[in-house]
């Protein structure tokens, strides 16, 4: 906790640091009462210390579902992927997180009573199936319009799609939910409350690799509903959308009994996520979006087949009516008539909706916003909206103008049926997956994000706050990993998905490709000595590069071996295979082996895999790089099939030391190694179970370079796989863990943890980094952005015997005072505008006193 005073045009801050108590430094003429903070920690030591939030923001977040009052469609919920629940009372002007305390930020559904706006239902856990896909804790429940929220169970679920409530009983709503995406589980299908959740009826269930999706209830007669169920599995390597538990429901009893729906003009292969849509204008009319393999029987000759191949290259391929598309009913699912191919990435997208006025204009979503005026025979493509990606669209009920859609940038809105569009980038939800320094006065955070590219910001700026414009751009696609050489700030390089690296020179506007090649027929390769032309290099999608600590000329990156450059990535060597290469064709999920094809349009008579490993292009491939900062050469790769590899000769010859890890975790996603600080012997690994449907923490570390590990993850919460492990550059005892849920730090070397998020949402985070020079704490938070903590230094010098002293007085770093300069100065017009938080001006004046530990 701070006092604060301003002395000659310098604003000092005072940190009280006590083994048990914290006490603020009374200041003459001072307000002392103190704002109360979320999610302050328990521990007196880390109370003083307060995250603040630097962005980006205009590049937004996935957004998972919408819901809108009602009674006053100026009040609205908003849900992402990874940003917990969101609430605007003045039609977006403003939004304020209302979920920032419980244990998951993945929101998956929202849903407003239809009879009491006071009654908010939030289902967590996103379902869009990606391999970055975030987890739930069951359903929750708001009395108060959403301003507070409570569990009321399916905590086992894991991920839930859809929520619909009775029109006229408050007491009374159904939950379709997906149940766990890397594993079977018998929490999953469609639950049924009449007591607001209070007690729960699983109501339709069908075996345990398959959920429930999608939820429609009837306009005309709310005991009639219809559900869509869907089988499918992700693992670390693979994923299958599809297989025979996927299908449509229905129910004529308000959900007690179910019988599916089959034929009547329905498809018959195999199929996999479906979507559903009625509307009031005519509650006979039912649409489905539907993944569905085609027909296993009446297989094509080899002629037609070569026939539609040929089309195919052509892009003339003529609609397949047993094949993804849009089926229509005009008779509440009796019978059905295919409409159109339209269904574009199921497995990740897969919303369709009808306008409450029209019963034959029809909107469905994927990459992009497309419109139907004929009941989704033909489809024109809307633009203009922020952001590719669509995963929620809402229709205003009384006026069906008024559309807003989701996506991976946040949300968008329409007042004139998608011909023009406004984005809402007010709020802090940025996804990023790392993040890199400079060494600038102020400093500047470089990180990737989620379908947004890659960015640099200031840490803090001259005027009164940090603006989206106070960003620029130095990378496209899926930003992942950047690096900022640390003698030249103007020379950073930047990676997307793939292991796609450019090199960007700030100054010139220079950039350059930088990714290893094998040669090919019109190109040479960078590598040397050169391989053959069949050389097998996998890529992860979340590649990892490095910057040598020892000099910024040299980079590391990882597929399934390990590259270096000496010149920056002009030309590179590499290692031997460092990963376990499994056979993924020789891996089997839910009965069927990877080997099987893709299943595509008119490709019939044979088996084939929905949506076959969709977003994971490849395995077996290095996903961590560490150097240790003491001895040059010492590196360290973590993969994603399990392997921990050490060298000590700059990667000449290579130690697979992962096996020597216990407890069966040898096949685990290596989330992060990191290369100790002060022995060279030590390393940390943290190992990700979520891909093998376990989401407990695993942190090891070594003494021994590899040969023996001991676990030191056994007081973090059991919920929670960790995405990142550091040790404090200054401070061998000094640990930082992001886990899926939040950030924790261990005072001593990982004996105990302690939850460290005051004054930050509850969030996942994939990485942490301290400032080499400023010893401020970054973090890349999936869902917050990037946040900062000013000047650790006390944590990192707080030592046993600096709490056997009676005071001490902690070094302060040094600060710069700026000078007032009106050309920083810069108005801020109105309030629908985010604004990140400066650094306080001047330093920290920190200081220990025991004599408190006797009170």
């Amino acid at each position: 906790m701070f006092g604060t005073t301003r002395t000659h045009g310098i604003q000092l801050a005072f940190a009280l640091i006590f083994s048990s108590t914290f006490f603020i430094l009374p200041i003459e003429g001072q307000e002392t009462t103190q704002n109360s903070v979320i999610n302050q920690s328990d521990n007196n030591i880390l109370k003083s210390f307060s995250w603040r939030g630097i962005g980006p923001i205009g590049q937004g977040g996935r957004v998972d579902d919408i819901a809108v009052s009602k009674d006053d469609p100026h009040v609205f919920f908003v849900g992402f992927a990874t940003g917990g629940l969101w609430k605007t009372t003045n039609n977006g002007i403003t939004f304020k997180p209302v979920f920032d305390t419980h244990p998951t930020a993945s929101v998956g559904a929202i849903a407003i009573s239809e009879s009491d706006a006071n009654i908010v239902w939030v289902g967590t856990g996103e379902s869009n199936n990606r391999q970055s896909s975030s987890f739930g804790a069951g359903v929750y429940l708001s009395t108060d319009g959403g301003e507070t929220f409570g569990s009321v169970g399916l905590e086992e679920t894991q991920s839930i799609s859809r929520i619909v409530t009775h029109p006229s009983d408050p007491n009374v709503a159904w939950v379709a939910a997906s149940g766990h995406l890397f594993g079977p589980n018998v929490e999953r299908g469609v639950y049924k409350t009449s007591n607001k959740g209070d007690s729960w009826e699983k109501v339709l269930y069908v075996d345990e690799n398959t959920g429930a999706t999608d939820l429609l209830i009837d306009f005309s007669n709310p005991d009639v509903l219809f559900a869509a169920t869907y089988q499918r599995r992700r693992t670390a390597c693979c994923f299958v959308g599809g297989g025979p538990g996927s299908g449509i429901w229905h129910s004529s009893d308000g959900g007690e009994r179910w019988s599916r729906i089959e034929g009547n003009g329905l498809p018959n292969g195999t199929m996999g996520r479906i979507a559903l849509a009625n509307t009031q204008a005519n509650p006979d009319i039912i649409y489905a979006q539907i993944e569905v393999a085609p027909d296993k029987e009446n297989a094509l000759s080899a002629e037609e087949t070569a026939e539609q191949e040929r089309l195919s290259q052509e892009d003339s391929l003529p609609d397949d009516p047993q094949y993804n598309g849009i089926w229509r009913s005009t008779d509440k699912g009796n019978t059905w008539e295919f409409r159109s191919n339209e269904n574009g990435r199921p497995m990740y997208f897969s919303q369709i909706r009808v306008d409450p006025m029209d019963p034959d204009l029809v909107y469905t979503v994927d990459q992009r916003v497309h419109k139907s005026t004929d009941g989704g025979q033909n489809f024109e493509t809307l633009e203009g909206y922020g952001h590719v990606d669509q995963h929620a669209f809402w229709i205003n009920p009384e006026n069906s103008d008024h559309v807003m859609i989701g996506n991976d940038g946040s949300l968008d809105v329409s007042y004139d049926q998608g011909e023009n569009w406004e984005s809402f980038r007010n709020w802090e939800v940025g996804q990023p997956y790392h993040s890199s320094v400079d060494m600038r006065r102020p400093y500047y955070v470089c990180t990737g994000l989620q379908d947004n590219g890659s960015w640099c910001g200031p840490s803090s700026v001259r005027g009164e706050q940090i603006l989206s414009e106070d960003w620029y751009r130095v990378g496209g696609g899926d930003g992942f990993y950047t690096a900022v050489d640390q003698t030249n700030h103007q020379q950073l390089f930047s990676e997307s998905q793939n292991g796609n690296i450019r090199r960007v020179n700030l100054e010139t506007g220079e950039q350059s490709s930088i990714r290893p090649q094998p040669p090919r027929d019109d190109q040479d390769s960078n590598i040397s000595p050169t391989p053959s032309q069949d050389l097998e290099i996998r890529w992860n999608w979340n590649t990892p590069f490095i910057l040598s600590p020892h000099n910024q000329r040299v980079i590391f990156a990882g597929s399934n071996r390990l590259f270096r450059s000496l010149d920056q990535g002009e030309t590179w060597t590499m290692s031997p295979e460092l990963t376990k290469n499994v056979t993924k064709d020789e891996i089997e999920i839910m009965g069927q082996y990877n080997s099987l094809p893709r299943c595509r349009p008119w490709i019939r008579g044979q088996e084939c895999i929905l949506s076959r490993n969709d977003g994971v292009s490849q395995y077996s491939t290095i996903v961590s790089i560490t150097e240790s900062t003491l001895l040059p050469g010492l590196l360290w790769v973590g993969t994603d099939d399990g392997n921990i590899q050490m060298s000590r000769d700059g990667g000449s010859t290579w130690t697979e030391v992962g096996r020597n890890i216990s407890g069966g975790t040898q096949n685990y996603y290596v989330s992060r190694v990191e290369a100790s600080h002060t022995d060279p012997a030590t390393a940390y690994a943290s190992l990700d179970g979520h891909r093998s449907d376990d989401l407990r923490p695993y942190i090891y570390t070594t003494h021994d370079f590899g040969e023996t590990w001991t676990s030191i993850s056994s007081d973090l919460p059991q919920f929670g796989n960790v995405r990142t492990i550091r040790e404090d550059p200054n401070n061998h005892d000094l640990l930082y863990a992001g886990t899926e849920f939040g950030f924790y730090i261990s005072l001593n070397g990982g004996d105990t943890w302690q939850r460290f998020m005051n004054n930050l949402g509850t969030t996942r985070v994939d990485d942490v980094l301290v400032h080499p020079r400023d010893n401020d704490l970054v973090l890349a938070t999936h869902g917050r952005s990037i946040q900062i903590i000013d000047d650790i230094t006390p944590l990192q010098n707080l030592t046993s015997q600096i709490l056997e002293m009676d005071i001490y007085l902690f070094q302060p770093r040094e600060a710069v005072l700026w000078k007032q300069d009106p050309r920083f100065s810069r108005s801020v017009t109105g309030a629908k505008i985010w604004q990140g938080k400066n650094a306080s001006a001047g330093t920290n004046i920190s200081y220990y006193l025991r004599q408190y530990l006797l009170r």
